[in-house]
């Protein structure tokens, strides 16, 4: 009687081991999905959301002071993605470029993704350690300055 106790206790341990690194290896997958599409447009992150206010990145951190911190869509260029993983992109108008971080690893975008976008977050600038711009050189973000506009995303809208 121990023994079946024993080996019943084991195989379903592990059972419950094999589901749990299945999770585990899901979660490290890092999936890419859609939520919505808008007129042919492809949302990744949270439901779109209109705003009040939207602006391109140029002029957004041309009038930075009035408006860090506030949620807004900002729009332009799709410049470089990360190659790790997908977790952001770069929005650039004009020579002008913000890093935007999606929602701190919450939703990601295909490698190669091109086009314009519309990105709903907050603007902020922040001073980035060379260990950080490292890193994301190494994923392809090219040379990054210590000073870096970043927004953090909790949707975008992609137009290829």
């Amino acid at each position: 009687m121990k023994k079946l106790l024993l080996i019943t206790s084991l195989i379903f341990g592990t059972a419950s081991f094999a589901q749990d690194q299945e999770a585990k290896k899901e979660h490290k997958e890092k999936k890419v999905i859609v939520t919505q599409v808008i007129d042919g447009a492809k949302v990744y992150g949270n439901k779109w959301q209109e705003a009040e206010e939207k602006m391109s990145i140029e002029k957004a951190i041309a009038e930075q002071e009035m408006i860090i911190g506030e949620d807004m869509i900002f729009t332009g260029n799709i410049g470089k993605v990360c190659q790790g993983s997908g977790c952001w992109m770069m929005l650039e108008n004009n020579g002008v470029t913000a890093r935007v971080d999606f929602n701190h690893h919450s939703f990601f975008i295909p490698k190669d993704t091109q086009g314009t976008a519309e990105v709903y977050g907050k603007l902020k600038s922040k001073m980035m350690s060379e260990k950080m711009r490292k890193h994301l050189k190494d994923d392809g973000a090219g040379e990054l300055a210590e000073k870096v506009y970043e927004i953090v995303a909790t949707s975008v809208k992609i137009k290829s």
